[in-house]
C-alpha cells in the first residue's frame, strides 16, 4: 500500500476517533451528577457508536472536499494507450422489465458506443409476456440496426442465483470469447466515450480487475426523484472524492455501471451458497460488495473512477419505492455478517462490509437511544442532596449543563449538514457546474429544501430500516421482484395503508413525551415532525406535476436537464415512440408463424419440459386456442415446450 495512502487512512482514523472521545466525554460530563444509571451507560454506548457513525461520513466529506479544492488525481493508474485490440462485452441483465425502456436503453448505449462493442440481454424474466415480448423487441432492434449491431438475447428457463446467477451463465457460455464485460443495470445508461475510456484504462493497466463508475442519477420526474437527482449531482461528488482519496485501489463494486476483467472475475468471484437458510442463508442477495472482497483478497486491483463521467442510472420515483428497494438491500447487507470474519479477506474489505451492514444496523441504534433517552427524561430525578435553587430536577439539569448540551447539539448538526454545505461550495467554486444547476440562487435554495426534506424523511427511514432489521432478525426473508421504475402519483388511501404505523408512532411519542417530558421536548420535534407528517409527505413527493413544476421554477436543477444528455435524451425519444403491442405477446406464439418461429429459434438448446399430464391438456387447450383461463405457471410451460409448439396448426 502506498505510504501517503496509508497516512491518509490513519489521519481519517484519528479524526473521527478524536472527534468520537471529545463528543462522548462531553455527554458524560452532563451525566455525571452522580453516578451513572444502567440507562445513561446505554446511552453513553449506543451515543459512541453513533456519533462515530456519523463523524464518519462528515470526515469523509471533509476529505473529499479538500481533494477537488486540490484537484487530486483519484484515479492514478497508467492513461490508456489508444484503440483497443479487446473484446468487450456489454451485459445488460432484466428481470420482468418494462420492454421498451429496456431495449431503448441499449439502442441509445448502442448508438453512442459504435459497433466497437457486443451487446447481451440476458434475460431472467418469469412473466410470459415479458419474455415473448423481449425477443420480438430484440428482433426488431436487429432489423433497425444491421447486421453490424453485435446484440444477442438469451432467456434464462431457471433464474437460479438471481442477478449472480446470470452473470455466471453468462461468463459459463461466452466469457472466454471476450477480455472485459461492463454490466448495467436495466436503468443503466453510460455514454460511447465513457466505455472507451474504461476499456483503454484497462488495457494499460493489467493488474486492475475492475473499475467503477459512479452513476449519477438522472431520467426522472417526480418531485422525490427530482430531490435525489439534485443530491446525487451536488453531494455525490464528494462523497465520491473521499471515498476514491482513501480507498485507493481498494475500492467497492456496486454491481452495475462498471467495467470488469472476465478473466479475474471467472477464476475468483464464484459465490458460495451460505449454510442455512434465508434470510442469513442461501444466495448472496447483495453480490457485488462480495465479488469485490474476493478479487481484493485474490491480489487484483479495485478502483473507482469519481472524475470519469458518463454513467447514469434512473433514482426509484417515490419515497416507498426506494424503501421497497432497501428491503431487499438490508437482507443482503445483513447477510454480509457470514463474510466479514471470513478467512484472506484485506482489512479494507471487511471494512466495506461492516459500513455497509452498519448502514442499516445504524436506524434501531438510532431508535434505541432515542427511546432510552426520552426515557431517562422521563424518569430522571435529582440526588436529594444536590441543590438547583428552587428549579425542577430535569430543568434544573438542562440550565446546569446548558453550555455542553449546545455544544454537542452543535457539534451533531455540523456533522450531519456540514457535508451539504462542503458539497454546495465545490459547487459554487466552478461557475461552469454552478450554471449547470441553474445558478447560485437555485443551487442554495435547493440545498435549503433538500436538507428539509431529508430532515423530514430520515425518520420515516429510521423506522422503516428497523422494522426491516428486527424482522430479518426474526427469519423473515424478502423476495426478488422487479423495481417500479416510471413516475407515478401514489393515491392518498394506498399511502395511509401503508404509512399509518409510522403516523401512529409518532402521534404516541408526542402525547407521551409532551406529557412526561414537556422541558425537553422541543428536543424532538424534527424527529416527531417527520413521522407526524410521513403520509402527506409521501404523497405529496411522489408527484410528477410538483417535479415538472420545481423544474419550471429552476429548483432542484441538474446538468441533464439544463444542459441535455445525449443518450438520456435518445433513450427518452426512442421509448416515447416505441409502438405496444396491438395483442398479448403470448398469443402471438400461437397465432402468429414469424413469431413462433422465432421463439422456436430462441429456444434452441432449453430442455424440454417433461411430457407429464398437465402439459398434454395445455396443448389440445393451446391448439383450440383456449387459453383464457391459463395461469403464469401454464404459459411458461407452455411456451417452454418446443415440441408442442411446433406441432401447433
Amino acid at each position: 500500500m502506498p505510504e501517503d495512502i496509508a497516512a491518509r487512512r490513519w489521519l481519517y482514523l484519528f479524526l473521527v476517533l478524536a472527534s468520537t472521545v471529545a463528543a462522548v466525554t462531553e455527554m458524560a460530563g452532563i451525566f455525571q451528577v452522580d453516578d451513572f444509571t444502567w440507562r445513561e451507560t446505554g446511552i453513553l454506548i449506543l451515543f459512541a457508536i453513533l456519533f462515530a457513525w456519523i463523524a464518519s461520513s462528515f470526515w469523509l466529506a471533509v476529505f473529499g472536499a479538500f481533494a477537488r479544492f486540490h484537484k487530486i488525481n483519484l484515479l492514478p493508474l497508467k492513461p490508456d494507450s489508444g484503440i483497443s485490440a479487446a473484446r468487450t462485452a456489454i451485459l445488460m441483465p432484466v428481470y420482468n422489465e418494462d420492454v421498451a425502456r429496456v431495449f431503448s436503453g441499449v439502442r441509445a448505449i448502442w448508438e453512442s458506443a459504435g459497433a466497437d462493442f457486443d451487446f447481451y440481454i440476458l434475460s431472467d424474466s418469469t412473466n410470459p409476456a415479458n419474455w415473448v415480448a423481449e425477443e420480438m423487441e430484440w428482433q426488431k432492434l436487429r432489423e433497425v440496426l444491421g447486421s453490424e449491431a453485435r446484440i444477442f438475447y438469451r432467456h434464462r428457463a431457471r433464474n437460479t442465483g438471481r442477478k449472480a446467477g446470470n452473470i455466471q451463465d453468462f461468463c459459463e457460455n461466452w466469457g472466454q470469447l471476450y477480455d472485459y464485460m461492463v454490466i448495467l443495470d436495466a436503468d443503466s445508461l453510460m455514454t460511447g466515450e465513457t466505455l472507451r475510456k474504461l476499456v483503454g484504462l484497462m488495457d494499460a493497466n493489467p493488474r486492475t480487475a475492475l473499475i467503477q463508475a459512479p452513476a449519477g442519477l438522472v431520467g426522472r420526474h417526480s418531485l422525490f426523484a427530482r430531490i435525489q437527482q439534485f443530491s446525487s449531482s451536488v453531494y455525490g461528488p464528494i462523497h465520491t472524492a473521499g471515498l476514491a482519496f482513501l480507498q485507493g485501489a481498494d475500492g467497492n463494486y456496486y454491481g452495475h455501471n462498471a467495467i470488469i476483467r472476465v478473466q479475474a472475475f471467472m477464476q475468483h468471484c464464484g459465490l458460495p451458497k451460505l449454510p442455512g437458510k434465508p434470510p442469513f442463508g442461501g444466495e448472496i442477495m447483495s453480490h457485488d460488495f462480495v465479488e469485490a472482497v474476493f478479487l481484493r483478497r485474490a491480489g487484483w486491483d479495485v478502483w473507482m473512477a469519481p472524475d470519469i463521467g458518463g454513467s447514469f442510472e434512473e433514482p426509484p420515483p417515490t419515497l416507498l419505492d426506494h424503501l421497497v428497494r432497501d428491503r431487499r438491500w438490508c437482507q443482503g447487507n445483513l447477510q454480509h455478517l457470514r463474510i466479514v470474519f471470513a478467512q484472506g479477506l484485506t482489512l479494507p474489505s471487511r471494512l466495506h462490509l461492516a459500513m455497509g451492514i452498519m448502514s442499516y444496523i445504524s436506524s434501531p441504534l438510532w431508535l434505541l437511544l432515542l427511546i432510552v433517552s426520552a426515557v431517562d427524561m422521563m424518569t430522571y430525578r435529582a440526588p436529594a442532596t444536590a441543590s438547583y435553587f428552587g428549579l425542577e430536577p430535569s430543568l434544573a439539569l438542562a440550565v446546569s449543563h446548558a453550555a455542553e448540551l449546545v455544544v454537542l447539539v452543535l457539534a451533531t448538526l455540523v456533522l450531519l449538514y456540514g457535508p451539504k454545505l462542503l458539497a454546495a461550495v465545490a459547487l459554487l467554486d466552478d461557475p461552469a457546474a454552478t450554471r449547470a444547476h441553474g445558478g447560485t440562487g437555485a443551487v442554495l435554495w435547493g440545498v435549503f429544501w433538500e436538507s428539509l426534506f431529508s430532515t423530514l424523511m430520515a425518520p420515516i427511514v429510521m423506522l422503516q430500516h428497523s422494522w426491516y432489521v428486527f424482522t430479518i432478525l426474526m427469519g423473515m426473508a424478502t423476495g426478488w421482484n422487479s423495481q417500479t421504475r416510471s413516475d407515478r402519483a401514489l393515491p392518498l388511501g394506498f399511502v395511509t395503508w401503508k404509512f399509518w404505523p409510522h403516523t401512529l408512532i409518532g402521534v404516541a411519542a408526542t402525547v407521551i413525551l409532551w406529557r412526561h417530558a414537556g422541558d425537553s421536548f422541543n428536543w424532538f420535534v424534527p424527529l416527531l415532525a417527520g413521522m407526524l407528517l410521513s403520509i402527506p409527505l409521501v404523497v405529496v413527493s411522489s408527484s410528477p406535476l410538483l417535479g415538472l413544476w420545481t423544474r419550471r421554477e429552476n429548483l432542484f436543477a441538474v446538468p441533464s436537464e439544463t444542459r441535455g444528455l445525449g443518450v438520456m435524451d435518445r433513450a427518452h425519444a426512442l421509448a416515447g415512440v416505441h409502438e405496444n403491442l396491438s395483442q398479448d405477446a403470448r398469443l402471438l406464439v400461437l397465432e402468429d408463424r414469424k413469431v413462433r418461429d422465432l421463439h422456436l429459434a430462441l429456444l434452441s438448446g432449453t430442455p424440454q419440459p417433461e411430457g407429464d399430464a398437465r402439459l398434454g391438456l395445455l396443448r389440445a387447450q393451446a391448439a383450440r386456442r383456449e387459453t383464457a383461463a391459463f395461469s403464469r405457471e401454464d404459459w411458461t410451460l407452455l411456451l417452454s415446450d418446443s415440441e408442442g409448439l411446433r406441432a401447433l396448426p
